[in-house]
């Protein structure tokens, strides 16, 4: 059983997008997560559902690494706090080729029942996919080591003690999913049960100070870390705040690093 859902915000006290997507019964069991200037406000509007992050944290990477460390002995889910859900499946008329249409409280609990199943068959991480991510019917409606990006379970148990949780600001998620990949966490994302986000840097959460060469420098940063798996691209990017500007972007093998890891543990059983 999911026992928490977990929502870090900044700088979007009255525009709580992933809470009031959430059914009552879901949202007694969530918790925000806030920087200290703002939790007196904040718990004004939800009382009884604030923490406060100590008031040295100030970014999204050990925010991440704070909240696992409270939660780690539960099964909860961390949700990005700008998300909507969204049901996608194939049309079995056949035009359009999908059908989408929002979360039921039924899918919420079908697909929180799902991710707990995961769970128990020892998926120890895993998500929704965005909506942005291009459908397809071979990875429907379950993919297997993905990007993981804006949400995230954990089977808290099951997590390793000594991740580093800091070490790439603004692509923390990245470094993240590749360690547990490379020590052979494999994670499981639905492809039915989808989220929306906002657009890169949008205001609030970390455009508060994620700057283009902030993101930029992250990217650097990920392939040095991970040379055998990251390749960075240029791209133009095309809407949002930084419409326009040519970032950084990276191709990640995530089955390869997971792959990696297979292939270590055969290497060590066999000598």
């Amino acid at each position: 059983m999911i026992n928490h859902i977990i929502i870090p915000t900044l700088g979007r006290m009255d525009n709580q997008v992933t809470y009031n997507s959430l059914p009552d019964k879901y949202k007694d069991i969530t918790k925000f997560v806030v920087q200290t200037h703002e939790f007196a406000e904040m718990n004004k509007r939800y009382a009884g559902k604030v923490l406060e992050l100590p008031s040295e944290i100030n970014r999204i990477a050990p925010t991440r690494e704070w909240i696992f460390n409270e939660f780690k002995d539960t099964r909860h889910i961390v949700f990005d706090d700008d998300l909507e859900f969204v049901v996608k499946e194939p049309n079995p008329e056949s035009t359009p080729k999908w059908l989408s249409r929002k979360f039921t409280e039924k899918d919420f609990d079908d697909a929180f029942s799902l991710i707990n199943n995961w769970m128990d068959e020892g998926i120890a991480f895993g998500g929704m996919l965005p909506v942005w991510v291009i459908p397809d019917i071979s990875q429907w409606p379950i993919r297997e080591n993905q990007r993981m990006m804006t949400n995230w379970f954990f089977d808290g148990p099951r997590i390793p003690r000594d991740l580093e949780w800091n070490r790439v600001q603004a692509a923390e998620d990245f470094d993240i999913n590749l360690q547990l990949l490379t020590r052979g966490f494999k994670n499981r994302q639905s492809a039915k049960y989808m989220v929306t986000c906002s657009a890169t840097n949008a205001p609030g959460g970390c455009s508060t100070w994620r700057t283009l060469e902030v993101h930029n420098e992250a990217q650097i940063m990920l392939q040095k870390l991970w040379p055998d798996f990251v390749k960075i691209r240029e791209k133009e990017v095309t809407s949002g705040p930084w419409k326009g500007h040519i970032k950084l972007a990276t191709t990640i093998q995530h089955k390869k690093a997971y792959e990696s890891s297979q292939s270590n543990s055969l290497e060590e059983f066999f000598g």
